[in-house]
C-alpha cells in the first residue's frame, strides 16, 4: 500500500486545517456548528498529529492526545481520492499501536452522528458509549 506516517510539523498545519474544513464543512452545515479556523490553530500546537503519506505524497493526518487513562484521537482526516482504499484501516491499526506503546488500554473519539466513518471505527471494535446533539463518543478497549 506504501503507507507510511511522519511526525507533522508546523509547516503542516496550512495542509491540516484545509483539509479539515474541505472535510467536515457538511457536517458543520448539517448540524448548525461555526468552522473556528483560530481554534484549529489553537489546538493544533497542543496534540501530537501525524502525517499520513502514501509514495511521500500527503494524503491525510491525525492527531491525538495523551489524557490520565486514555489515548484520545481528536482528528482523523484522508483526501477523498484516498478513501475506500484500506488507508482508513491501516491509521486505526497504528493509532491501536501507538495506544500500547503509551501504556493505556482504550481509545476514545467523537464523530459527528452522520458520518460514514462510523463503520470504520465499529469494524475497529470501536462502541458507542454516549452521545451529545450531534456527536456520538466512542471507545475501543484494546485486549492484551
Amino acid at each position: 500500500m506504501n503507507v507510511t506516517l511522519r511526525q507533522a510539523t508546523a509547516a503542516d498545519l496550512d495542509f491540516a486545517r484545509e483539509l479539515t474544513r474541505v472535510n467536515m464543512r457538511r457536517y458543520y452545515v448539517e448540524f448548525g456548528c461555526v468552522w473556528h479556523g483560530e481554534l484549529f490553530d489553537d489546538e493544533w500546537k497542543t496534540r501530537q498529529s501525524f502525517v499520513i503519506l502514501k509514495t511521500n505524497k500527503r494524503i491525510g493526518f491525525f492527531s491525538v492526545s495523551l489524557e490520565s487513562l486514555y489515548l484520545y484521537l481528536r482528528d482523523i482526516q484522508l483526501c477523498e481520492p484516498y478513501r475506500g482504499e484500506g488507508v482508513g484501516g491501516w491509521v486505526m491499526n497504528q493509532i491501536a499501536s501507538m495506544t500500547y506503546e503509551h501504556g493505556f488500554k482504550c481509545v476514545r473519539l467523537k464523530v459527528f452522528k452522520s458520518n460514514p466513518a462510523i463503520a470504520l471505527y465499529q469494524r475497529h471494535k470501536y462502541t458507542v458509549v454516549g452521545a451529545e446533539d450531534a456527536l456520538l463518543w466512542m471507545e475501543r478497549v484494546l485486549n492484551d
